[in-house]
């Protein structure tokens, strides 16, 4: 049986919305990592297995949506459309963020390598 337009855009919604909250979590999980493990990792490895697949699906979804739907049949969910973009908005501004934190902590520690091996060389 094939999805209605209005499935699939609560679908993309829906996956969406979990995405969105698995970033969050996985933000503040790593924020409270202190030390490092190997039981952490495995976690936090399942959790970015999980992020892939849900961007998988969110993605299928969303081609699954344009390509099976005129912009004609489209158009009647205009609202639910706009909340689609809100979301990807959201998603991009986060992903960005979390990049971005990354990106710095990775300077931090190379910095303080830096710094290791000078005070070793003395």
């Amino acid at each position: 049986m094939a999805l209605s337009a209005i499935e699939i855009i609560d679908n993309v919604i829906d996956v969406s919305e979990m995405l969105l909250k698995l970033l969050d979590a996985l933000n503040t999980e790593r924020e409270r990592q202190v030390a490092e493990s190997a039981e952490q990792d495995d976690k936090s490895s399942a959790n970015t297995t999980k992020l892939l697949k849900l961007m998988v699906i969110r993605e299928d979804k969303i081609h699954q949506l344009f390509e099976g739907f005129s912009s004609e049949e489209l158009q009647i969910h205009h609202t639910k459309l706009l909340a689609i973009s809100a979301l990807d908005n959201q998603l991009v501004e986060k992903v960005n963020r979390t990049q971005n934190s990354a990106k710095s902590k990775i300077l931090t520690l190379k910095k303080n390598r830096k710094a290791i091996n000078l005070y070793q060389k003395l």
